[in-house]
């Protein structure tokens, strides 16, 4: 594609910009004034939540330091220096554009990040998986720059930490262009990505970015109650990942095969749809087996802005589990909650005599670094406990080369030199899964510019939201010798979409981690999304 430059600016044109420079200066200059006087306390494209306590909605693409919460000087430490990268290389996209070095200038498009940018310990995500998670997009966004026919910026969209304050930033993206054929020194707005947790009002989010014909890929979504029209997901759904489980303990049926052996902890927050959504399935697939209708306790989990009484109390499920002498622990509940029912199951008094293994089934995203503590890993080896995760990632074992895709080595180098971080900070998905979900939209777009350019080349036609939209909904698995000519090469595996399925991805793989692994163990038998009885792929 040949892009032109535009034309040199007339003497009178350059007055009118020099005479807009000026009132630019001086419009940052009353803002500046404000901010440090009181009179806005968030600035940088971010407005006032409507309870006052953050900075929501989408910051100007080239902000080193956006405050996410009134008044402050800039972002969370741990994301800072993310925010300063992702800031640097939007301003290298933008001057491809505007002040090209050579005779043509480079064309770019913007992906939305919708997250909660100011996290907590209670909040949607906690601090470290939010720096994963940007952390996994700068590489992915870097890498496209580098690869492809266009560039990308990445607008950082705080939607709150409780994902409730997202209007603001639906009402920013909406007004940028993207729907309409572009026009030249348009950027496009193409896509969103982010929507971390299965909750209603990420349902909602959802629902309004659909209404805005934008579509929205999320990485680590997997309650299959929460669904648009336009929204994708990378992750297994609940429903897939609890048949990965299925077919775990089909091969590993456990020391009490075919006794009373089961036991279901889960998260009684009826608000967090993900918890309620993996218990139903839980309960639908093992309940009968395992005689969970009456060998379960409830707990109340730690994430959540509303009280709903002392989280982390799991005295009552470890009694439980080991009077009954339950082997098999179902587990619906947040990763950031579960090494409090371990070290509970190491204190417990009435788990001093049980010498049975005890393996906790969970739905995951990873291997959260909440389990790979030093405390935690001796309250599990106190208590004979083995976490499974049926996951949508499985880095440690990836990083030796066990079982990793063509994608996930190249990505692990990227992300170490973008980010600075360890290899560890892989561990639970969360930089993996958002990576994904933007090679999704990068890939569509790509696809969609080749389609829209005519034989002759010479096109200034850029893909519009609805032109990814529609490639996305074609990114199929296809069997043959190229089974995934149209699909998504991802950092966790190679996967297609299917609109009949709810959008969710097909052929996903869904490796079991079982941790910490037995010695000498095999790898357990892999499990790939809407599987064929077969274990073929696609069904």
């Amino acid at each position: 594609m040949a892009w032109v430059r535009r034309r040199p600016l007339g003497r009178a044109e350059k007055a009118i910009l020099g005479v807009l420079a000026l009132a630019a200066v001086t419009a940052a200059a009353v803002v500046l004034v404000l901010r440090l006087s009181g009179g806005d306390p968030c600035g940088d494209g971010l407005v006032e939540s409507a309870n006052g306590k953050e900075c929501v909605g989408v910051a100007d693409a080239t902000a080193e330091s956006p405050a996410f919460e009134p008044d402050a000087d800039g972002p969370d430490e741990r994301i800072a220096g993310l925010v300063r990268k992702v800031a640097r290389e939007n301003r290298r996209v933008q001057e491809l554009w505007e002040e090209p070095e050579g005779t043509s200038q480079e064309p770019y498009v913007r992906v939305a990040l919708m997250l909660p940018f100011n996290s907590s310990k209670s909040s949607a995500m906690i601090p470290e998986v939010v720096e994963h998670s940007l952390a996994g997009v700068l590489a992915a966004q870097i890498d496209a720059n580098r690869r492809g026919s266009v560039n990308y910026q990445l607008l950082l969209t705080n939607i709150g930490r409780h994902l409730s304050q997202w209007q603001p930033g639906v009402d920013a993206l909406a007004e940028l262009p993207g729907v309409r054929e572009p026009v030249e020194a348009d950027t496009p707005l193409i896509g969103a990505i982010g929507l971390p947790n299965s909750e209603q009002d990420t349902q909602d989010l959802a629902d309004a970015l659909s209404a805005a014909d934008i579509p929205a890929v999320s990485g680590v979504l997997s309650s299959p109650e929460i669904g648009a029209d336009k929204l994708f997901k990378a992750a297994p759904s609940n429903s897939e990942s609890v048949a990965a489980l299925a077919a775990y303990l089909e091969d590993h049926p456990g020391e009490r095969a075919g006794e009373p052996s089961g036991f279901l902890v889960w998260d009684s927050r009826k608000e967090d749809n993900y918890v309620t959504n993996t218990r139903e399935n839980m309960r639908a697939v093992f309940g009968d087996e395992y005689e969970l209708e009456n060998r379960n306790r409830s707990f109340v989990g730690s994430q959540g802005d509303d009280y709903r009484g002392a989280p982390h109390r799991f005295s009552s499920a470890a009694r439980g589990i080991c009077r009954l002498e339950a082997d098999t622990v179902f587990y619906a509940g947040r990763d950031s909650d579960l090494p409090h029912l371990i070290t509970q199951l190491s204190d417990e008094p009435e788990c001093d005599d049980v010498d049975a293994e005890i393996r906790i089934l969970r739905v995951a995203t990873g291997l959260p670094q909440g389990l790979t503590e030093q405390q935690v890993r001796a309250d599990m080896a106190e208590a004979r406990v083995v976490t499974v995760g049926a996951s949508a990632t499985d880095a440690p074992s990836w990083r030796t080369g066990d079982g990793s895709g063509e994608r996930f080595a190249a990505f692990a180098q990227e992300f170490a030199e973008v980010s600075g971080l360890p290899g560890e900070a892989l561990d639970d998905g969360y930089a993996i899964m958002h990576h994904d979900a933007f090679v999704v939209v990068a890939r569509a777009t790509e696809s969609a510019l080749d389609d829209l350019r005519p034989p002759g080349g010479g096109s200034d036609r850029l893909p519009s939201k609805l032109d990814v939209y529609n490639t996305i909904t074609n990114m199929k698995v296809a069997t043959g010798a190229e089974p995934c000519h149209d699909c998504v090469p991802g950092a966790s595996g190679r996967f297609g979409f299917d609109v009949e399925k709810g959008n969710w991805p097909v052929c996903k793989p869904v490796p079991v981690i079982e941790y910490p692994r037995p010695a000498g163990a095999d790898r357990p038998r892999l499990y790939r999304t809407f599987q064929g009885p077969d274990g073929t792929c696609p069904a």
